[in-house]
């Protein structure tokens, strides 16, 4: 289970902003930093972080500018990746995952993600804090591999707790989470 933490749009003419926010948010405990996309805020944020980069993208060709601007991780609607194949796009050279922010698409976003081969993030990001708590929990249970979240404490803890119920054969039915993301006494 990884944890993006987002790094909010900076104000204009503060594009430094983004790369002192990106460190505090891999301090945090974040396995992936998400930056506004773009390259004059990408670029800097990457090279400023030991965490690999991500950016939500609207579609495959802002993947692969976001890949050549210096992301690792594009998070891309599941749609997105439907039109590419339909239109023969070959890959973005960067990593995708499918990125859902609704519950209730959720199961046909897991579904695709599984067709193409693809992970599927939550986005909890819009969400109040007790709202985007169980969220997230759901999502993990359901098949979510990464939490795109403003709180990055919030959502490790979520995802290292249901990661170890998982593990523990506590949520039947429910696949196994890795709970072993590299950040050993994150928290």
């Amino acid at each position: 289970m990884l944890v993006a933490g987002v790094v909010p749009a900076p104000r204009f003419g503060r594009e430094n902003e983004v790369v002192a926010t990106a460190r505090a948010v891999a301090a945090r405990g974040a396995d992936l930093v998400d930056v506004p996309p773009g390259g004059r805020l990408l670029g800097p944020a990457a090279g400023a972080v030991d965490v690999p980069v991500a950016v939500r993208v609207p579609g495959v060709d802002a993947a692969v500018a976001a890949g050549r601007a210096g992301a690792a991780v594009a998070l891309v609607p599941p749609g997105a990746v439907a039109a590419a194949e339909a239109d023969g796009v070959a890959s973005p050279g960067v990593a995708m995952v499918l990125v859902v922010d609704d519950l209730a698409e959720l199961a046909a976003t897991l579904a695709a993600g599984e067709r193409v081969g693809l992970p599927v993030a939550f986005d909890s990001t819009r969400l109040a804090a007790p709202d985007a708590l169980a969220a997230e929990a759901v999502a993990i249970t359901d098949g979510c591999r990464v939490l795109r979240t403003t709180d990055v404490r919030r959502s490790r803890r979520v995802a290292e707790v249901l990661g170890a119920v998982m593990a523990a054969g506590g949520a039947p039915g429910a696949p196994s989470v890795e709970t072993s993301t590299g950040g050993a006494g994150r928290g």
